[in-house]
């Protein structure tokens, strides 16, 4: 992911440059970084600044990118086989945007945004109208925060604590008028109305009590299905359930139901192709032979995040397939220890052991490195109170202190030895949503069956945009790696989300957990080979990797912000300003 920044000053006096936030927006685009100042009128002007890790396309391309139309800052994927390879996927956008085929200007934009498909943040300046575009991708794979005060407003993928902000959220492309602050909602849902003319004060009050909610606050629009116990696929599993007690061997026999066998044929499918994208759209170059002239080089450029569960092994045994074989994958654990008397054998490095043993006995071929990042309990409170804050903010809840924290040093892949030299991490991202990974779902099938187990499901996908997606996205990116989410591609969730709710997943009391939560996936992980990972039960990353004290409660503000900071100094940055 690239890092993204636009100031809008409404003064005389010129951006400020916030040097830690421009830092940090170098880090998330460690090779090449620069900045563009536009004077828009006596009073506004406009600071674009653009940090690039090369990702797509024969050569990099630099950002801002400017020509007599507009400005675009943009960072992602597109993830679209209809895209030229040949050509980064920053540049296409911009011809794009540029062009003018007739349609009024704003819905020409409008439209073309709607076309893009990948996780991305993105802003354009359109320089006719002085309108601004900013959105994140549908399902919120990016982080696209929002600051105002009296002198300007700020557009960024990273702010900090600092800098009252709000998350922008995933449901609009917002379209702002520099000149009147006057902002129209374009929705990505198709079928729902824009909403013209809203002041920015307005906007961003609304915002600000969405996101004061608790998640137990949240309302969607929930679509009632047909649901009948009396389907042919329920009624085959709870009889095979009911007969067969070794887990492994229920999940085999259910496999051969016609309709099952189909449904997990096409899901494999879908879940490989998505995969087989996000490895072969990059430079397959380590971040120390990215500057040479190779067409890929055989040191680590793949990593996982790996705690040695379901879906990040999947995830690794499928990289496999498509990644040269004299590349090594890193399998990077994180674990910590609260005290001297702790250990570091926490949950998820047993398991992850497990499952990297298994790993090699299927791809023998293959060099599986198991990284074990280990974190002492002095380094987790420095980093937290440094660095991680920031990263995590405007979420402050301990809980999201804890998982932002466990990504951000998994995200910076050091172990004993060395540093990952992997440029692209798989995430599992969205695979607990999609297929019923938590133990909410088997409540909410035991309290109110397949109707309240559809609506649990579909609460999860309506705001999955809302939770954690942006959070992860900035302490992720922090370390200048590309985290790639394959089970959040649009086509594969696309095909998950129109499946009845019992072939996702199967929460009743006659399957147990192991089995029956993520039951499709565990399917799909029978069939490409895997034994020993399909019946492991799910385990929270904060318990797994033993970040969380069970003592605290996860909803409570955090102490990290709770304390008072000094103000940053403000000076300018060394970047390039054309």
């Amino acid at each position: 992911m690239c890092g993204i920044f636009c100031e809008i000053c409404y003064a005389a006096d010129k951006s400020a440059k916030d040097t830690e936030i421009l830092r940090r927006i170098q880090n998330r685009g460690p090779n090449c970084a620069r900045s563009l100042e536009l004077s828009i009128s006596d009073e506004i002007s406009v600071f674009f600044c653009g940090a690039v890790l090369w990702m797509q396309g024969p050569q990099l391309v630099p950002q801002p990118v400017e020509d007599d139309q507009g400005v675009l800052l943009y960072n992602g994927d597109i993830f679209d086989e209809t895209w030229d390879n040949n050509v980064s996927d920053t540049q296409i956008i911009m011809q794009r945007l540029s062009e003018r085929n007739g349609q009024q200007l704003e819905r020409h934009i409008v439209n073309q945004l709607k076309t893009l498909k990948g996780p991305f943040a993105i802003m354009y300046y359109d320089k006719v109208n002085k309108n601004l575009y900013f959105a994140r991708d549908r399902i919120g794979r990016s982080s696209l925060l929002f600051h105002k005060n009296d002198k300007s407003i700020i557009i960024s993928n990273v702010l900090g604590r600092d800098c009252k902000c709000v998350e922008i959220p995933a449901v609009h492309i917002q379209v702002m008028n520099i000149a009147t602050n006057k902002i129209t909602l374009h929705p990505w849902n198709e079928s729902l109305p824009s909403i013209k003319d809203l002041s920015v004060f307005d906007w961003l009050n609304q915002l600000q009590v969405q996101q004061s909610l608790p998640d137990d606050e949240f309302k969607f629009d929930y679509d009632e299905e047909d649901m009948t116990d009396k389907d042919d696929v329920i009624q085959y599993i709870a009889s095979t359930a009911k007969e067969i007690k070794c887990k492994l061997s229920v999940m085999k026999k259910i496999l051969e139901h016609p309709t099952i066998k189909e449904t997990c044929l096409r899901v494999t499918k879908l879940l490989e192709k998505s995969v087989e994208l996000r490895l072969k759209r990059q430079p397959n170059k380590c971040k120390a032979c990215l500057d040479i002239k190779i067409d890929h080089c055989n040191h680590c450029t793949v990593g996982v995040l790996f705690s040695g569960g379901l879906d990040c092994t999947i995830l690794a045994l499928l990289a496999n397939k498509y990644l040269p074989e004299d590349q090594s994958i890193d399998l990077i654990n994180v674990a910590f220890k609260k005290d001297d008397a702790a250990t570091y054998d926490v949950p998820d490095r047993l398991t992850g052991r497990q499952s990297w043993q298994e790993l090699q006995k299927l791809c023998p071929s293959r060099e599986w490195v198991f990284r074990e990042v280990d974190v002492p309990k002095e380094e987790l409170e420095k980093y937290q109170e440094d660095i991680i804050g920031d990263l995590v903010y405007p979420r402050q809840t301990i809980l999201d202190e804890s998982l932002g924290t466990a990504l951000w040093f998994a995200a910076r892949g050091e172990d004993c030895t060395d540093s990952s030299t992997s440029r692209v991490l798989l995430l599992g991202s969205g695979a607990d949503e999609l297929f019923g990974g938590y133990v909410r779902h088997r409540n909410a099938f035991k309290r109110h069956g397949w109707q309240g187990l559809s609506k649990e499901l579909q609460l999860d996908w309506k705001r999955i945009s809302f939770r954690n997606l942006a959070r992860d996205n900035r302490v992720i990116c922090d370390h200048g790696r590309q985290p790639r989410m394959p089970y959040l591609d649009e086509d594969f969730t696309n095909y998950v989300l129109q499946l009845k709710p019992w072939l996702r997943c199967y929460p009743s009391e006659d399957m147990s957990i192991g089995t029956g939560d993520k039951l499709m996936l565990r399917l799909v992980a029978m069939n490409l080979g895997l034994s020993e990972a399909v019946i492991l039960p799910k385990r929270a990353l904060q318990f797994g990797s033993r970040i969380a004290n069970k003592k605290e409660k996860g909803s409570d503000i955090s102490r990290t912000f709770l304390k008072n900071k000094l103000m940053p100094s403000y000076f300018c940055v060394s970047f390039k300003t054309r």
